[in-house]
C-alpha cells in the first residue's frame, strides 16, 4: 500500500512539472541555494614540517626554567634598557630583560639590587593570580 502511495506521488509530481512551459523553473528556496553551492577553498599549508617526524615543544629552552631554579647575578644596562644576569640550575648564564616569561612566572622590575617576578601556579591559565618575589644579586666568589 505504501509503495502504491509513493508511486503515485511521485507520478503527481512529475505531471505538475510536466505542465509548466519550458525554462520556467519553480521557485527554491534561498536557504537551499546556499547549501548546495560548493566553494573551492585551495589548501595553503602554513607550517612546513616532516609528517613522520615526531611533534616538539616549539618553546626555547629557556621557557622551560622555574623561578625556583634561577640565581640572580647581577644587572646590565645596555641601550637604555635593564637586563637582569640569571643563572640557571644547568649552569647556563643569560641576559634577561623585563617582560621575559618563564615556566611559571615573568620577570616584572630590574633595579640596581633587586630583580622582581610575578609568579603563579604551573598548571593555571589564570595569570591574574601570583605572588611577588624579590631576589637580590647573589655574586659568585672568585675560583683559585
Amino acid at each position: 500500500m505504501i509503495r502504491r502511495l509513493s508511486t503515485i506521488s511521485l507520478l503527481a509530481g512529475t505531471a505538475l512539472l510536466a505542465q509548466l512551459p519550458s525554462g520556467v523553473l519553480p521557485p527554491a528556496t534561498s536557504v537551499a541555494e546556499d547549501v548546495a553551492i560548493i566553494k573551492v577553498t585551495p589548501y595553503k599549508p602554513t607550517i612546513q614540517r616532516d609528517p613522520f617526524s615526531a611533534p616538539r615543544d616549539e618553546r626555547p629552552t629557556d621557557a622551560l626554567d622555574v623561578i625556583d631554579d634561577i640565581a640572580v647575578k647581577g644587572m646590565i644596562r645596555k641601550d637604555g634598557k635593564n637586563f637582569a644576569v640569571v643563572s640557571d640550575s644547568r649552569g647556563n648564564v643569560r641576559w634577561l630583560p623585563v617582560g621575559h616569561r618563564l615556566k611559571d612566572g615573568e620577570i616584572t622590575a630590574i633595579t640596581d639590587k633587586t630583580v622582581t617576578f610575578h609568579q603563579w601556579e604551573v598548571n593555571t591559565t589564570n595569570r591574574s593570580i601570583f605572588r611577588t618575589i624579590t631576589k637580590t644579586f647573589k655574586r659568585e666568589e672568585g675560583k683559585r
